[in-house]
């Protein structure tokens, strides 16, 4: 099958990419690249095996080739960039950070953001659904803000365990217990995404607070811990067999069957009646939707979408008739190309970062997003290892780095920002550089650490 040789060849570089850093000893977790190549697995290669029958029976063989082409440039592409870019120069050129950390300051603000955190789950949990729409615009506005409370943890766990004269294990006790609580309430409430940064979140403080890197068996656990609470997250929220309670939710975990870990992470049969099933609402089946309508069919809309990184935070009682900028043409899209009828409220699923680019411009659309976003990363990362004893950089990092993965899966490469980050993380982030900018400096500096794992 012609089609899937690009597949092959998409495979066959992250296998030798991934076999070439662990050769090297220069495998470092916590660097955004290996997230992202997480996402591309999941959604160019997993997918893209596992939907093929559907695939070239609803979009053709010539369309499905074509596509399969385009992840297997755009991957080479965005590795180019990554390692080749003038993203240390540019790391270099940014602010230095503090180097102050306001213990008291932190215990003060943490109990603070649980027990916000703690009142978006309870919203969430007391409407008795999954989604917003039966939640007061009030509840909606608080329902934006369930991150906190891990952003709390991330805080704690970094305090707790920053090199210093005077350890502090009851921080990273306290810390520890809120990310692990924070876990199991967005398992509960069927979030997959909030789940699986819980994990990744708290794995990425614990260590590089004192500098270090993860061994290979707690690698490989923390691979496992995450594929787990997003399957029984999706699981629980697609289940009709328990009671929506936490005893329900307990009788569910003890019947729980680990092999559906597969399902969640799309590996499976395909679906054989395509009259009465579909993959397009998966990132795979939504990219293929936007390669095989945009522009033909639909236009591109030009990267509208990312105005919304900054039109997002004009609240609209200053801006009324603000428009959700890109939105018309990611709709329009849907209803011109979908196999179903598409009305014009749809709110549909995310179509992956290459789909969002194929929509903002096709080829050349892919080429430049795919660019920023390697630069991007990068230049975050290099910032990260060169100021990586700093307390707040630790901070910074590890409610960061995550999104690496948000980037490949979700709408745009951008809405982790505008839909979560910018209104939970970003301004907590802020305020903690300049509280540890009126902190005298408490850190000690030490050597970097072997970025190899041990």
């Amino acid at each position: 099958m012609d089609e899937l040789y690009s597949v092959y060849g998409t495979a066959a570089i992250i296998g030798m990419y991934f076999l070439a850093h662990v050769a090297a000893r220069k495998l470092d977790p916590f660097a955004p690249v290996w997230l992202f190549l997480v996402g591309f697995v999941q959604v160019y290669l997993i997918q893209a095996l596992s939907y093929h029958d559907w695939a070239v029976g609803v979009r053709g063989k010539d369309l499905v080739a074509a596509a399969n082409l385009r992840a297997f440039w755009a991957l080479l592409w965005f590795l180019t960039v990554y390692h080749f870019s003038p993203a240390r120069l540019a790391a270099g050129l940014l602010p230095r950070p503090p180097r102050g950390w306001p213990v008291k300051f932190i215990a003060a603000l943490s109990p603070i953001l649980i027990f916000w955190g703690l009142v978006c789950a309870g919203i969430v949990i007391s409407s008795g659904a999954s989604s917003a729409q039966t939640i007061s615009p009030e509840g909606s506005l608080l329902l934006s803000f369930p991150f906190v409370m891990m952003v709390a943890g991330v805080l704690l766990i970094v305090t707790g365990r920053t090199i210093t004269a005077h350890p502090r294990p009851i921080f990273l006790a306290w810390g520890l217990a809120v990310a692990v609580l924070y876990v199991l309430i967005w398992m509960f409430n069927g979030k997959r995404s909030h789940s699986l940064i819980g994990v990744l979140a708290t794995v990425c403080a614990f260590y590089i607070s004192r500098l270090k890197r993860p061994s290979w068996p707690v690698l490989i656990a923390t691979s496992f811990t995450g594929a787990l609470v997003v399957a029984v997250a999706i699981g629980w929220r697609n289940n009709p067999d328990y009671e929506r309670s936490a005893l329900g939710f307990v009788n569910f975990l003890g019947d729980f069957k680990v092999s559906s870990i597969l399902d969640s992470l799309n590996v499976g049969s395909d679906e054989s009646d395509p009259d009465f099933f579909t993959h397009e609402t998966a990132e795979y089946g939504g990219f293929l939707l936007m390669m095989d309508t945009v522009p033909e069919k639909s236009g591109y809309d030009y990267g509208a979408n990312y105005l919304r990184v900054f039109s997002t935070f004009i609240p609209r009682i200053f801006w009324p008739s603000k428009p959700l900028y890109g939105r018309r043409q990611w709709v329009d899209a849907w209803i011109a190309g979908s196999e179903m009828a598409r009305e014009e409220d749809f709110a549909g699923p995310a179509i992956g970062i290459l789909g969002a680019t194929q929509l903002n411009g096709g080829a050349v659309g892919t080429l430049i997003v795919l660019g920023c976003i390697a630069l991007l990363l990068r230049t975050a990362y290099e910032y990260f290892r060169r100021y990586q004893d700093v307390a707040w950089v630790q901070f910074f990092w590890a409610s960061t780095y995550f999104n690496a993965w948000f980037m490949v899966v979700a709408d745009d490469p951008l809405i982790w920002f505008y839909y979560n980050w910018g209104l939970t993380t970003f301004p907590i982030v802020v305020l903690m550089w300049w509280a540890s900018r009126w902190t005298a400096p408490r850190t000690q500096k030490v050597s970097a650490p072997e970025l190899a794992p041990r």
